[in-house]
């Protein structure tokens, strides 16, 4: 009967490590494919953007132009997909600005503003173009005879449906002329990324 006993011992052992193994790598697989489903659903965290070091103190890289669908196209996100990607905090923007060179690139009449290079100590340069931002179907600050505004979003912590973008509307003395707007956050923005290093 000791047998039985020790028989039954070892077979409930296996059974159990059987089973919490198989629990185990089900509840890996479940959440490697809600991790993949909530990623497609509400933005991609893109590891695949190049960025580049811009000589800034805090190791900061930024992306050189704004993110692109795969046909090349710039991307415009409403907030909530964007903030989820890797945006700037006001105080990353304002390090690239007092630590960098900015010129700014106008029509032959400086009626139109096409938009903002940052220049870094490497050498790396970021593009700021006044792609505007969409309300729906309607660009908003995109030059047309004139005008021309750099759009986008940064992160914002307050709560509510508005949310903080840069607005950048000229270049002057090797800075940007900008302002901190809120914009509605299902509009949609281009969108610079950053990462730390």
């Amino acid at each position: 009967m000791e047998n039985l006993i020790e028989r039954a011992d070892q077979y409930a052992s296996e059974k159990t490590n059987e089973l919490m193994a198989k629990a185990i790598a089900q509840a890996y697989a479940d959440g490697y494919r809600d991790g993949y489903e909530d990623c497609e659903a509400n933005g991609r965290i893109d590891e695949t953007v190049d960025v580049s070091d811009m000589g800034l103190p805090s190791k900061t890289r930024w992306s050189l132009k704004y993110l692109e669908k795969e046909d090349g196209d710039t991307d415009y996100l409403p907030y909530g997909k964007a903030v989820k990607l890797g945006i700037p905090t006001i105080e990353q923007m304002e390090e690239i600005i007092n630590c960098c060179k900015w010129k700014g690139s106008w029509s032959s009449t400086r009626q139109t503003f096409y938009g903002a290079d940052c220049i870094g100590s490497t050498g790396n340069t970021i593009e700021f173009l006044t792609f505007g931002y969409m309300e729906g179907d309607e660009r908003v600050g995109a030059p047309r005879y004139g005008g021309g505004r750099a759009y986008f979003w940064i992160q914002d912590d307050e709560e509510g449906d508005e949310k903080n973008a840069i607005c950048i509307f000229d270049v002057e003395d090797g800075k940007p002329k900008f302002e901190i707007k809120k914009i509605f956050s299902g509009y949609k923005l281009p969108v610079i990324l950053v990462r730390k290093k």
